[in-house]
């Protein structure tokens, strides 16, 4: 039998997507377990707000980190809904992050790429997807999804996502409904009409009735009219019915038979007759009762020892309000006396136990509104995070950030740190540890620990910038140790602000020595923005591979290469002299042009 296997998509796992470009490249998923089969959606809507497009189909879903394995995550479907795209996921290897790039095709010629990360939780083993996944026998292995694409003849979604086949419900995915096709309403309300022998849905009735219409409409509502009915007579009724694309169908009018005369009950026991009593003589007609509504009662003011006036004045049921009646209370008894009190058992601790509660302690909550102003001491007293103890113990740990399954990031603390005090963030997953820093419009950057192939740490980020703008427009890089007493300084600098001719002043490089006070006054290496040259304050050493005999000397030399070449002389001079290939005279001579003997 063909069965329909209807899935609503939940909206717990849905992501509306508000960009595809700028700062944040992907989206991050609901996590789930490897033994999960669930649906994620993406919802474009915010996408396409305004355009008037519409997705029509996914040129692909590749699980990016697969490697091939059994536990691989593995898209079993996936389908596009208006401006949804729902894709059933299963398996994947526990405490890994699964990559999964769509590219999704609209109606008027957009492609979209998006990135969708989802996070495998540790909660149960690997598990390998559903082997018994159902295949689709009507429409070649496609998921139907309503409004989009047709269904079968006989069946509707009711909004929802549907695979018809003729397999039962697949295993591992308790969120689909199944029902067996010859008894499923597809306009979910119940009713079904018989023709030629086959029960048909009201939606395809009405597509019988109504010139041009199409089995992909359900029906909206359904207006039923009766004529007026008459005992052992037959009565008219009509069915109008609205259409989801907001069509009317023509009227449809049937006679409903007149009902079977029902059979004439039993005739009940007739009771004993009592005896007649005596007429009463007439009353007189008494006058309507007041009642009171309510009563208002006042006192004066009361003194200890003396009597006091109180005041009745009552609200009739009429509305009328009667004479105020007044009466002295007497003096009431003096009270006995009771023992003397004490200013000094009269404490905080005396009056909670009076009460029998225990405040909570103010010092172990973080206040959500907080006072940043001075006391009447000029002492600013804002709530702190406090450790038990200090030390470098599970990182210096506080607290952590997370998600309900697991946590991500703990935060914590460290005092004195190579004479630092510090804060923490340390990853608890395999991932590396970050910082997005990210300005209102999408633009920023990110800072992350990074691993060097060396074991040691470094940060990476995909762009620095050194402002100048508090320091004369000119920023630095400074290599020091702040361990070295001496406060020996290497400092790369550079002036931004604009120059008359358009260009940056040039880049410097820079040495200092005693805590920064005596600094080189001509730097070792000038770069110039606009000759794009080098300048070094002294000549360059020449190492020893760079020393040559003649003979030796470079075959295919570049234009002015220098050498040391240490079997020649300049003139009546010593061997071993700076040479350098002339390319006007194609020949090794002197730095000035002489000739090498």
């Amino acid at each position: 039998m063909t069965t329909v296997h209807n899935l609503t998509p939940s909206p717990l796992r849905t992501m509306t997507l508000q960009s595809c470009t700028g700062l944040f490249a992907q989206v991050m998923w609901t996590p789930k377990a490897s033994a999960d089969c669930l649906d994620y959606v993406l919802d474009f809507s915010t996408l396409l707000a305004g355009t008037g497009d519409t997705l029509t189909a996914i040129r692909s879903a590749v699980v990016t980190t697969a490697t091939g394995g059994a536990y691989d995550l593995k898209v079993m479907w996936s389908a596009v809904a208006g401006t949804l795209v729902v894709a059933f996921l299963a398996s994947g290897q526990p405490n890994t992050a699964q990559k999964i790039l769509f590219e999704i095709t609209t109606q008027q010629g957009r492609v979209y790429s998006v990135m969708a990360v989802l996070q495998i939780t540790a909660l149960t083993v690997a598990t390998a997807p559903p082997s018994d996944f159902p295949s689709d026998t009507l429409t070649n292995g496609k998921v139907l999804i309503a409004g989009i694409e047709a269904l079968p003849s006989g069946y509707s979604s009711n909004g929802r996502v549907v695979m018809a086949t003729e397999d039962a419900a697949p295993v591992g995915t308790p969120s689909f409904e199944s029902v067996a096709a010859g008894t499923y309403a597809g306009d979910g309300s119940g009713l079904e009409v018989t023709s030629g022998g086959k029960a048909q849905t009201i939606g395809q009735w009405i597509a019988a009735l109504s010139s041009g219409g199409t089995q992909g409409v359900g029906i909206r509502s359904i207006n039923v009219t009766q004529g007026t009915v008459t005992a052992g007579q037959p009565s008219t009724v009509t069915l109008t019915a609205t259409l989801t694309d907001g069509t009317t169908t023509a009227p449809a009018t049937f006679e409903a038979p007149a009902g079977a005369t029902g059979a004439k009950g039993d005739t009940g026991a007739t009771g004993a007759t009592g005896a007649d009593g005596k007429d009463g003589a007439n009353g007189t007609t008494g006058a309507d009762g007041v009642g009171i509504a309510s009563v208002a009662v006042t006192q004066e003011a009361v003194t200890a020892g003396q009597s006091s006036t109180v005041t009745l004045t009552a609200t009739m049921t009429n509305g009328a309000t009667a004479p105020a009646v007044s009466f002295d209370a007497p003096a009431g008894a003096a009270g006995a006396t009771g023992p003397a009190g004490s200013d000094a058992s009269v404490t905080a601790t005396n009056i909670e136990t009076a009460l029998g509660y225990t405040p909570a302690n103010g010092a172990n909550y973080f206040p959500l509104a907080i006072d940043n102003t001075k006391d009447s001491s000029g002492n600013y007293n804002l709530p702190a995070v406090v450790a038990t103890n200090s030390g470098f113990d599970n990182s210096g740990g506080l607290f952590t950030l997370g998600y309900a399954d697991d946590p991500v990031i703990q935060i914590g603390m460290y005092k004195g740190y190579f004479g630092e005090n510090s804060v923490i963030i340390r990853s608890m997953t395999s991932q590396p540890v970050g910082i997005i820093i990210s300005n209102q419009d999408g633009s920023g950057t990110s800072v992350s620990a990074h691993r060097l192939p060396t074991g040691d740490g470094a940060t990476q980020s995909s762009c620095i910038t050194v402002d100048g703008r508090l320091g004369g427009a000119t920023g630095a890089y400074y290599f020091t140790n702040q361990d070295n007493g001496g406060g020996n300084y290497w400092k790369i600098q550079a002036n931004t602000q604009d120059t008359s001719d358009g260009w940056p002043d040039d880049l410097q490089i820079f040495a200092a020595v005693n805590g920064n006070a005596s600094w080189q006054t001509i730097p070792a290496v000038t770069f110039s923005a606009k000759s794009n040259q080098a300048t070094l304050a002294a000549e360059p050493l020449v190492l020893s591979y760079n020393a040559y005999t003649f003979a030796t000397l470079p075959t295919s030399p570049v234009a002015w290469q220098r050498a040391l070449v240490t079997d020649k002389a300049i003139g009546s001079g010593t061997q071993g002299v700076m040479a350098m290939w002339n390319p006007n005279t194609k020949a090794w001579t002197g730095l000035g042009g002489e000739t090498l003997v």
